[in-house]
């Protein structure tokens, strides 16, 4: 009985030590749906017919939530990546397109309470790979993104980075996009799931608890 007790507090200990190292880490897994493609190619094009509408996209974009930010000219919150391994990871059938781990660019673009045309206002989430990997044909990617707008200006309370996944329900627009090179190809859809991985939920549980802890303490 001993030895299992110390193996918990040694599983809890490696537990904490893992919190600390990767406690700003947040990886959200999506799933979207293909709503329309454009490929400009001859013959089958340059996704060779092997994406069409009603596809599953599966995937992930993973970010550091204490990553300082920049003030955009429309007042929101830039936060940019430049390394590995932050991105937005996704994969349609045997098709992927990946942030380039070599040459990361990825932001998130965080907006609340943005003034628009005529004195309307939003909130906005956007996050988005500049650099990608070429496909396995050797075609480039040169852009995957993720709008969220709400005009409501509810789903927003502020423009940090999120703890978690967006909640699909609170925003109006809602597109995955991802453009091939010179309009070479398009792919939209809209994302159906967002939820942060087991992992994520874990570490965030047990910080949520630490800290609670240390408040008491305090």
């Amino acid at each position: 009985m001993k030895d299992v007790i110390i193996s918990i507090i040694v599983v809890y200990g490696l537990s904490f030590c893992a919190l600390e190292a990767e406690a700003t880490l947040i990886t959200i897994e999506i799933e979207a749906v293909v709503d329309s493609v454009e490929d400009s190619g001859d013959g089958d094009g340059y996704l060779e017919g092997n994406i069409e509408v009603g596809d599953i996209i599966i995937g992930t974009y993973i970010y550091d939530s204490d990553m300082p930010y920049t003030i955009l000219p429309e007042y929101g919150h830039w936060y940019t990546h430049t390394e590995s391994p932050y991105g937005m990871f996704l994969s349609v059938g045997d098709v992927q397109f990946e942030t380039d781990p070599e040459n990361v660019n990825f932001t998130i673009g965080v907006k609340d309470d943005c003034q628009g045309a005529f004195d309307t206002y939003y909130d906005e989430f956007r996050a988005t790979s500049y650099n990608n990997l070429p496909l396995d044909t050797g075609i480039s990617v040169s852009l995957i993104e993720w709008e969220l707008l709400d005009f409501s200006t509810q789903a927003l309370s502020n423009m940090d980075l999120p703890l978690t996944a967006p909640i699909l329900a609170d925003w109006d627009f809602n597109r995955l996009s991802i453009s091939g090179e010179t309009n070479s190809f398009r792919i939209d859809s809209h994302v159906t799931s967002a939820v942060p991985e087991p992992g994520t939920i874990v570490l965030l549980g047990i910080g949520g608890l630490m800290l609670a802890r240390r408040n008491r303490r305090g």
